[in-house]
């Protein structure tokens, strides 16, 4: 098995994952997520390749950071198929991101996942990660086009 970048050769393999994630998608919708993907000089859809069957996908993306001149990583998402679930899937998905996050010069790899997900958590604190909601807000708005519904 192997970690690589997905292709537009994957979009019907990534379907059923985005379906086990909790955030379905079309044919169309994985291929336009992929192509948005691809333009971003940091960042990455890599999937978990066993002989050609994709079995889960990572997505990976480096931002700067305000506080100084350096870099943070966001673990956008992190998905393994159903039949390979603690396989040793996720591992390899979550270090293949952290790999990109220290190649793009990144001190830092951050993730959220929901307080239902209770095995991604414990995934994750096994793997070295903190949880850090206790001394900090998390804040979220949905962003409207202000001018729909407006005369043109």
């Amino acid at each position: 098995m192997r970690t690589r970048p997905a292709t537009p050769d994957d979009v019907d393999a990534l379907v059923p994952l985005f379906e086990h994630w909790g955030h379905p998608q079309d044919r169309a919708g994985v291929a336009e997520i992929l192509k948005q993907w691809q333009d971003l000089p940091r960042g990455a859809l890599i999937v978990a390749d066993d002989n050609a069957d994709v079995v889960g996908m990572a997505a990976v993306v480096a931002n700067p950071r305000l506080a100084d001149a350096k870099r943070n990583a966001h673990l956008q998402g992190l998905v393994v198929a159903r039949r390979r679930l603690r396989t040793g899937v996720a591992s390899m998905l979550l270090t293949a991101a952290e790999d990109l996050a220290r190649e793009w010069g990144c001190v830092r790899l951050e993730l959220t996942t929901s307080r239902t997900r209770d095995a991604a958590q414990h995934f994750y604190r096994a793997r070295g990660y903190h949880e850090t909601t206790s001394r900090q807000e998390r804040f979220i708005r949905e962003l409207h086009d202000r001018t729909a519904g407006m005369a043109r």
